[in-house]
């Protein structure tokens, strides 16, 4: 036990849904499967571990890593229509504001806007396209302000 602690250092992460990406890979994307995503072998790769919600079709959740340990996550969520993923950006926005603070958002329009959240646990950098296909890419990164 002591050696895993020494191991961890004194590093906090940001979490993504609840799991810290200071945990392994494999052990994140075990969770994501209890909570009902799936594994898309198709696209993962021996750096990525990609995970799809096979019934709606519209999430995918994928692990970037190195050696099992985690660097990026990436949130895709795809829409048939621009207000859910307008009330989504602005549901995940309010919630990353009140763990980062107010973000650097260096486009602000109706149909693509970018929020960049940062902090000495990891950054998040929240994308909203409302055009043809509307999609909200949420990327986490272990990368700090430190």
């Amino acid at each position: 036990m002591l050696a895993m602690c020494a191991c961890g250092g004194d590093r906090e992460y940001i979490d993504v849904r609840g799991l810290s990406m200071g945990m392994k890979a494999s052990a994140m994307a075990d969770s994501m499967q209890a909570r009902g995503l799936s594994l898309d072998t198709l696209h993962s790769g021996e750096n990525s571990i990609v995970l799809v919600d096979t019934l709606a079709n519209t999430y995918t959740f994928t692990i970037y890593h190195n050696n099992d340990t985690i660097s990026d996550v990436m949130e895709i969520y795809t829409a048939s229509y621009n207000d859910s993923t307008s009330n989504l950006w602005q549901t995940r926005h309010d919630e990353l504001e009140k763990e980062f603070g107010w973000p650097n958002m260096p486009k602000r329009g109706d149909l693509h806007k970018i929020a960049f959240f940062r902090n000495d646990k990891g950054s998040v950098q929240l994308e909203l396209i409302n055009t043809n296909w509307p999609t909200l890419n949420i990327h986490y990164s272990i990368e700090t302000t430190e």
